[in-house]
């Protein structure tokens, strides 16, 4: 700014608030002289402002649901391969189809909920128990009961009804919200004195 917006008198060198002829806010003078709606130099437009305002929020609204989604979503970032097939008594008939897995540490056992797609699809729930040893829990599909779906049929499968009963659980070096992930797989081939039989091929990944 060479010249007073107000007065037009020159203005020599270095930084002014006011006019040193007749005393006007400089800012404020050059903001008049450009309009309404109008700023001085130095400061931040008020859309500029809005503009930032509503991006936070965006990204707040993001991050909230990424969050959102792992911790309390179907299995964040897990994976789960294969099936499980039953037929005859005590499971029943149905073929499992694994959607998700969650680490056994949310519930105080080392473990995996191995999920199907809906809250009454069913689970399979591999443990490897320190004093018990390893044991299959088997949630059987359709069986929960309304209103809360909390209440379903469970079936223990033991490794003496199988001639085939492999189940590994390992730690991996990643933890998410304190929670270590959990790699491993199920193979199982059983019959049980009921004449009922269960296959199952499964294998789990980054289960949290």
């Amino acid at each position: 700014m060479t010249r007073c917006p107000k007065c037009s008198n020159k203005l020599p060198e270095g930084n002014f608030k006011f006019c040193p002829h007749c005393g006007a806010d400089l800012a404020e003078a050059l903001a008049a002289s450009m309009g309404p709606g109008s700023s001085a130099p130095g400061s931040r437009p008020a859309r500029k402002k809005s503009r930032i305002a509503i991006l936070a929020v965006a990204v707040n609204f993001l991050v909230l649901g990424v969050v959102f989604y792992f911790v309390f979503g179907k299995g964040g970032c897990s994976s789960v391969e294969g099936q499980f097939v039953a037929a005859g008594e005590p499971l029943g008939d149905f073929t499992f189809v694994p959607e998700s897995c969650r680490s056994g540490q949310r519930m105080n056992f080392f473990g995996v909920v191995i999920l199907g797609k809906g809250p009454n699809d069913g689970a399979v729930v591999p443990i490897h128990d320190v004093a018990k040893g390893k044991m299959v829990k088997v949630e059987v599909p359709g069986s929960c009961q309304p209103p809360d779906l909390e209440i379903c049929k469970e079936i223990d499968i033991k490794p003496e009804h199988c001639k085939v009963f492999e189940l590994s659980v390992t730690r991996t070096n990643t933890t998410v919200n304190d929670i270590r992930l959990l790699d491993g797989h199920l193979k199982l081939d059983c019959k049980f004195p009921e004449g009922g039989t269960a296959k199952a091929d499964l294998k789990f990944t980054s289960c949290d």
